[in-house]
């Protein structure tokens, strides 16, 4: 049940009201209109005040008669009741809460201070989930929960509004999923040569994408063409040549990975993060998540008309 209690106070009188929240609303509404008639009488309403008290925060707001008041819908918990209550099963789905939180319900941008800032407030701070805490802001934003706002500021998408809010208004918690230990007896599985392709710094050269086309002009020729000043020149010319040349549908940041490896240039220690600011600081690209990267209209002019060499 939603709960509500208002305090009307004039000089020595004073009267609340509680309950409901739908029917305090509807009572309080009638007294500030037509004062309060039969329940008292003689009382000049503009000098009351009102003290308002609602659950989420639990702080009393002290109102002047003229003023309105906004009812917060107390459907929302607060984030001490999804500690107690354990809602989220994974501490990725612990990140995103922190960031709904931290952002007021998705309206405004947050950093990683902010999601330690709520670890500690929360007393879940540990060693390794500090350490972890960057992997899985990242996995967050590949999922599409996050999008970059800045060099420091992510915002929470519709998907991420949507997927905390989902998490907050379980009604009971999920227990976390517990690796089964190996056996003594088993023997060990072989250690695989691939990278973890969900990790945010580990990246894949694609062996078979062949960027020497015997029937195409090669990626190495095909730079020649260009005037590249910058990390995001390249990345624009290599979308280019991708999608109009070899006719690729889907660039992924695995492709430029590679491209940047034939290329024998110089691959940024931080490349996730160069492709992140493509997109949002240069706007020469365009993506929600790095397995479907498309130039955008300022690349694309770019590229047309800015960085190509004269004849």
């Amino acid at each position: 049940m939603r709960n509500l209690r208002i305090k009307l106070k004039y000089k020595s009188f004073e009267i609340e009201l509680e309950g409901d929240k739908d029917t305090v609303q509807s009572e309080f509404k009638d007294i500030k209109e037509n004062g309060l008639g039969n329940i008292v009488m003689g009382v000049d309403m503009s000098e009351t005040t009102y003290l308002v008290e609602q659950p989420v925060s639990g702080i009393p707001k002290q109102l002047a008669q003229a003023e309105n008041v906004d009812f917060i819908d107390s459907d929302i918990p607060s984030l001490k009741d999804v500690l107690m209550k354990q809602l989220p099963s994974s501490e990725r789905e612990w990140i995103l809460v922190y960031a709904y939180y931290a952002t007021e319900f998705g309206n405004k941008p947050f950093t990683s201070k902010n999601i330690l800032e709520a670890y500690e407030s929360t007393k879940r701070k540990t060693t390794s989930r500090h350490a972890n805490m960057s992997q899985n802001i990242k996995a967050l934003f590949n999922k599409g929960y996050f999008s970059a706002f800045n060099d420091d500021e992510f915002i929470l998408t519709n998907d991420g509004k949507h997927q905390a809010n989902e998490i907050i208004t379980r009604t009971h918690s999920t227990p976390l999923k517990q690796k089964k230990p190996k056996s003594k007896a088993s023997k060990p599985k072989a250690t695989s040569n691939k990278k973890n392709k969900s990790s945010g710094s580990k990246f894949e050269v694609l062996k078979d994408l062949n960027l020497r086309p015997t029937d195409k002009v090669s990626l190495t020729d095909y730079v020649k063409n260009y005037e590249i000043k910058s990390n995001g020149d390249r990345i624009i010319v290599i979308i280019n040549y991708l999608k109009e040349i070899l006719k690729i549908d889907k660039v992924t940041i695995n492709h430029l990975y590679t491209a940047f490896f034939v290329l024998k240039c110089r691959i940024p220690a931080s490349f996730y993060q160069v492709v992140v600011n493509t997109k949002s600081r240069s706007n020469l690209i365009d993506f929600n998540k790095v397995d479907d990267i498309k130039l955008s209209t300022q690349g694309s002019n770019r590229v047309r008309l800015d960085i190509v060499k004269k004849n």
